[in-house]
């Protein structure tokens, strides 16, 4: 089983991060076909082959994603994406 773990910066609001993770839960539910559930400032999400979550704490954002060894070599492209997005969402 493969690991991403990616910790990011942030200088937004509480609110605004919560949204911009909200978003990428949303894309990522029509995209993978993903569940996910909030459970305070915890963002817990599951399918196929993959969970984690998204911790949101001032200041920073804490990711876990954990994937089967199917999509093990998909590690870097997801990786890539969602730093990507946190990048351009975050900055």
């Amino acid at each position: 089983m493969a690991t991403i773990r990616i910790k990011r910066a942030h200088q937004l609001d509480h609110e605004s991060v919560k949204n911009e993770i909200q978003n990428l839960a949303d894309k990522l539910s029509k995209d993978l076909s993903a569940t996910y559930d909030w459970e305070g400032d915890r963002l817990v999400f599951k399918r196929s082959g993959a969970n984690g979550h998204i911790d949101i704490a001032d200041g920073e954002v804490d990711i876990e994603i954990k994937l089967n060894m199917v999509l093990t070599p998909l590690k870097g492209t997801i990786e890539k994406t969602v730093t990507s997005y946190l990048d351009e969402r975050l900055g």
